[in-house]
């Protein structure tokens, strides 16, 4: 469980056509060049057999985008996910091993600089093929799968992607501006807060909410009780933490406290950027609603 949290506190940050404008030129014999979520130009193969996944969310991308079988190896965090059959897992901290992906003969490699951000380089130094995503925002979000589509040549899996996020960043909304403490680690002395550059921050204001932690500066970082008593959230929503008696006695004249409105927003989909993402902006507009899920 502990692991599961700090994972979460990690993970916790424009587009082409679905399919052709992305695809770019073929690059040798038996390659082309497209370009990832990042901008990056990445050599694949034409025809992409065999992948790689180092996040969660990514393995259920491509699971969606109809390319389950393509599959051959996932990190270990999705030992427990019983809908992979046949792929190999490896782990992903401290760093991703090269070596062992060198041995699963990758035709492409799909990481988040979100989670991995130190793993990108020397990763794309060796394999050409790395395709980087980005999970730090919604609109990164519908620029990976448009472009992850293209290069699977899953152009119409990724248009019902994209068009699903569209209808749900449209679709819900909370009323009144309410102001909302994000909490990726509720446990004193450390609470870490989620801010800018994180997805829950963009899901948040998306759904019409402000963030407390607007201002920390960075996607997570440590927030005092004074902030939070000061600030005054109308909400407070953990993400796999959980709020200890000592903070609610800390924070018992906070509006969130005092009315119950603590919620938890823990589940992978909410703290994995994927197809689960656009029903998690439902949820999180139905979440900060009175009465919507409050923890008593």
């Amino acid at each position: 469980m502990i692991a599961r949290r700090l994972v979460a506190a990690l993970l916790l940050g424009a587009l082409g056509a679905a399919c052709g404008s992305d695809a770019g030129p073929v690059a040798r014999s038996g390659t082309r060049v497209v370009i990832d979520a990042t901008g990056a130009s990445v050599t694949i193969a034409l025809d992409v057999r065999r992948i790689v996944t180092t996040v969660p969310g990514l393995t259920a991308t491509v699971v969606a985008l109809g390319c389950a079988d393509r599959l051959v190896a996932v990190s270990a965090l999705e030992k427990g996910d019983r809908t992979l059959v046949g792929v190999e897992y490896f782990p992903v901290f401290p760093v991703i091993p090269a070596e062992t992906i060198a041995s699963m003969r990758p035709d492409l490699v799909l990481v988040d600089p979100t989670l991995s951000p130190r793993d990108i380089a020397p990763l794309r130094a060796r394999f050409p093929m790395t395709f980087a995503c980005d999970s730090r925002s919604l609109d990164g979000l519908r620029t990976t799968f448009a472009r992850l589509g293209s290069a699977l040549g899953r152009g119409l899996e990724a248009k019902r992607l994209t068009d699903d996020l569209d209808a749900a960043r449209a679709e819900a909304r909370v009323e009144g501006s309410p102001l909302v403490l994000l909490l990726s680690w509720a446990e004193p002395p450390s609470v870490i807060a989620l801010g800018p550059g994180s997805l829950l921050d963009d899901m948040l204001r998306s759904v019409g909410a402000r963030n407390l932690a607007a201002d920390l500066g960075h996607a997570s970082g440590p927030v005092s009780s004074e902030a939070v008593v000061s600030g005054d959230p109308d909400w407070i929503v953990l993400t796999g933490a959980t709020f200890s008696d000592d903070l609610r006695s800390r924070w018992s004249t906070v509006k969130a406290v005092k009315l119950g409105r603590i919620v938890e927003a823990g589940g992978d989909d909410f703290v994995q950027a994927g197809p689960r993402t656009a029903p998690a902006l439902r949820r999180l507009a139905k979440l900060l609603t009175p009465g919507g899920g409050a923890i008593k």
